[in-house]
């Protein structure tokens, strides 16, 4: 199998050489794309091999070559040679797969070549370290995060659930210091390659308008904002609190989510799964996807999908537990081996570089299949007035979670335009701001936020995910009826999206398959926070 000769590791020095040797004249055409080539090689070979390492240590706990493989992905991205080569050749691309290809790969080595600087890349270590390993004290045990985090959305004492918030963010008081500082260094790294923050190189290499996105906050925060304070009302009257907590709006809700929690047991939630999506076309027993769903204590995660080789191998490794949540996760994570399992490309590249944005938005159309009411009854076999009750109170916590969703997004984004900041206080103040709920400056729930540190600037592609869904799903609504049950569906997302991975820009793909270009109007329809109308 050509991704795994040892030719491709002996070619390696050849060609730095050959790019090296050009380094005082002018590149050629077929220099660069020599170059290209070759490191486009490496990576799929790199992508293959990482995948398989990551595969048997998240299901073994051990893999004997997962820090070698680490190291040399870190080195093929971070080759300053290679990187000026790709850089200076891009003028000289004419094809338009080529110019693809250099865009990807490109980005994945200027953003990559920050991360890979030891400072950064062991400070980051260090602190996933922390909040892998780390067990706040609760009820006199040591608990996961996972624990802690169902203890203070459900537990019926409210002293007890303040305990849990504690305890679950306490993490944090341990890593705040040091991703502050990690904020720091990646903007200094940013800054060293000509941009203002490490946010604005982000959002250059994926192509984000800055000012669009800061526009659909604002007028997100403004449409949700009266609904979101109705919510806090009937939360007073219902928990006949008057001032409610952090703690306290999940657990007002708790009442429909059991019921609806009731209706997914462990051992049903893949039958429920898998026949949900046969019902829309796809048949997960004909397409190369394997599940483990051995249950491993002490793991927060509930399902996490691997792209081993795509269209060939992809893999879920489902941690499931009792209740909806995990049912959502287990189908989000299943969408993004099915959007795998369907690209058909000639370059390996556009199959396993895709953009968040629409990796995550591929996997979120697919879980808002369960938001259809005919899925709940037919597939769940949830009586009609409990389905009904549920997407009600559904919509409600949607709400909740779009104004916490406000919170973090803000906070990045405000963290890596001044790093230097109060960094807790900046928190604590968006957190007045959106939630209008008492600030605890005690306690530094941001720094338990992992996506800070593993994942940079990564949090809004959830946001243009769901956009995403709710766009496609109100489509597909208006073009074929209802999609529960409807075989059309595969047929659609297959021919529109799935097939053609990153091969072209994920915005000109909507709008191929939608007939319009990104619109959040439909995500703001879905919540129920204002009227449609255009806004591009």
């Amino acid at each position: 199998m050509k991704l795994w000769r040892i030719t491709l590791l002996l070619s390696l020095g050849a060609v730095l050489l050959t790019i090296s040797s050009c380094k005082e004249k002018q590149l050629t055409k077929k220099e660069v794309l020599t170059s290209l080539n070759t490191v486009e090689a490496k990576l799929n070979w790199l992508d293959y091999r990482l995948a398989r390492e990551n595969w048997w240590f998240y299901t073994t706990g051990e893999s004997d070559s997962l820090k070698f493989y680490e190291a040399l992905y870190n080195k093929v991205v971070s080759d300053p040679t290679t990187i000026a080569a790709l850089q200076n050749g891009k003028a000289m691309l004419t094809d338009e797969a080529d110019v693809r290809r250099w865009e990807l790969i490109h980005g994945v080595m200027v953003g990559a070549g920050i991360e890979t600087q030891p400072l950064i890349s062991s400070l980051r270590d260090s602190l996933l370290s922390i909040h892998i390993n780390y067990r706040a004290e609760y009820d006199g045990e040591m608990r996961t995060d996972n624990y802690l985090y169902n203890a203070y959305r459900t537990n019926p004492d409210r002293t007890r659930r303040e305990s849990a918030y504690r305890a679950w963010s306490s993490v944090g008081d341990e890593m705040a210091e040091s991703l502050s500082r990690l904020f720091r260094l990646r903007n200094q790294a940013a800054q060293r390659s000509g941009y203002n923050s490490y946010f604005a190189l982000s959002f250059d290499l994926d192509k984000f308008d800055l000012k669009a996105y800061l526009d659909v906050l604002k007028r997100l925060d403004s449409l949700s904002e009266g609904p979101y304070e109705k919510i806090l009302e009937k939360i007073k009257v219902r928990l006949k609190i008057p001032n409610p907590e952090i703690w306290d709006l999940a657990y007002a809700y708790n009442g429909i989510n059991q019921r609806i929690d009731s209706y997914f047991p462990v051992d049903s939630q893949m039958n429920f799964m898998q026949h949900g999506l046969e019902g829309v076309g796809f048949d997960l027993n004909k397409l190369p996807i394997y599940y483990d769903l051995d249950s491993r204590p002490g793991k927060s995660q509930f399902a996490y999908e691997f792209t081993i080789k795509a269209p060939y191998d992809m893999r879920v490794l489902a941690n499931l537990t009792p209740g909806i949540y995990s049912e959502r996760v287990l189908t989000h994570e299943t969408g993004h081996a099915l959007h795998m399992a369907f690209v058909s490309q000639p370059d390996d590249i556009f199959s396993n570089i895709v953009a968040g944005a629409w990796e995550e938005g591929m996997a979120q159309t697919v879980a808002a299949t369960m938001d259809d009411k005919n899925w709940l009854t037919t597939y769940a076999h949830i009586p009609a007035s409990v389905a009904d009750d549920y997407l009600a109170a559904k919509r409600d916590q949607d709400i909740i979670y779009l104004r916490m969703t406000l919170v973090r997004l803000t906070f990045e984004f405000e963290a890596y335009q001044n790093a230097n900041q109060d960094l807790n206080k900046l928190y604590w103040n968006l957190f007045e701001r959106y939630m209008q709920l008492p600030r605890h400056d005690d306690i530094q729930p941001w720094a338990a936020i992992i996506h800070y540190t593993t994942h940079p600037v990564y949090l809004q592609n959830y946001l243009y995910a769901d956009m995403i869904a709710a766009q496609t799903m109100h489509f597909l609504n208006k073009s074929y009826g209802s999609i529960s049950g409807n075989p059309l569906v595969r047929a659609f997302l297959v021919q529109n999206y799935f097939r053609f991975g990153s091969r072209y820009n994920w915005r000109d793909l909507l709008k191929r398959g939608t007939d319009e270009k990104l619109n959040p109007d439909y995500l703001i329809q879905r919540l129920g926070i204002g009227s449609s109308g255009s806004d591009q």
